[in-house]
């Protein structure tokens, strides 16, 4: 073989392996451009994802179903939030407190109450079923009487002061108590029944009767009453 057979044979080898080397390469190309194109496609469905999520925590939350207690303790912390000189927006998130069973928070707030308006009605008032629901009829009995102090013609005070004693079994300052009541407002069926039932205790049986008949004079349908007329009637 001649000099120049062997000169065209080594370029031809060359070339072999230079097309070779360049396919391979092409195809490395390939398989880096075919993973950079999936890493951005994985990339860009992450993004749309978290993107989607954002927009429907942000945008499509389901509306908040609240009860009304929930909705009241909101009003009353924004109101005082708002105004802390409000005595009104303290004794509101007090009947909250109340409401829920949490008298010692509802005690705190009433006592702010009081502190920026001593003569608030309500504030003695729902004083007196806070300590009620503590079992210390003393407390209780002395914020009623405050109550009446300071508005002698709102009934409600007058009738805790009564049903208060007549649990005590004090039935001649229940008796008052009911009868003030009664004064204010002559309707009240309840008021009625219980001045009955304290008449009743005290053996004065005619007195009962007739408080009885008056309960049932502005209720018709009062089984209590009926029950305790008919007892008497015999």
């Amino acid at each position: 073989m001649t000099h120049e057979e062997d000169t065209e044979l080594s370029d031809f080898f060359k070339t072999g392996v230079d097309e070779q080397a360049g396919r391979q390469e092409t195809k490395t190309e390939e398989r880096i451009s075919l993973w950079l194109a999936g890493s951005i496609i994985l990339f860009l469905v992450i993004v749309f994802a978290v993107a989607a999520l954002i927009v429907q925590k942000v945008y499509f939350q389901p509306p908040v179903v609240r009860t009304a207690v929930e909705r009241d303790l909101i009003k009353y912390k924004e109101a005082v939030k708002l105004n802390p000189r409000d005595a009104e927006a303290y004794v509101g998130l007090a009947g909250v407190y109340l409401e829920i069973e949490e008298v010692d928070k509802a005690i705190g707030q009433l006592d702010k109450a009081i502190e920026i308006e001593p003569r608030s009605w309500n504030a003695h008032f729902e004083l007196g079923m806070a300590y009620i629901s503590k079992q210390e009829p003393n407390i209780a009995a002395s914020h009623f009487w405050q109550a009446t102090s300071i508005d002698p013609n709102n009934k409600l005070a007058f009738y805790q002061l009564g049903k208060l004693y007549q649990d005590q079994k004090q039935y001649g300052q229940a008796v008052q108590a009911f009868q003030r009541t009664l004064k204010i407002n002559p309707t009240l069926a309840d008021a009625h029944y219980f001045l009955g039932c304290c008449y009743e205790k005290t053996n004065k049986s005619d007195l009962a009767i007739k408080e009885y008949r008056e309960a049932l004079k502005y209720v018709q349908s009062y089984p209590e009453a009926e029950k305790a007329l008919k007892r008497l009637e015999q």
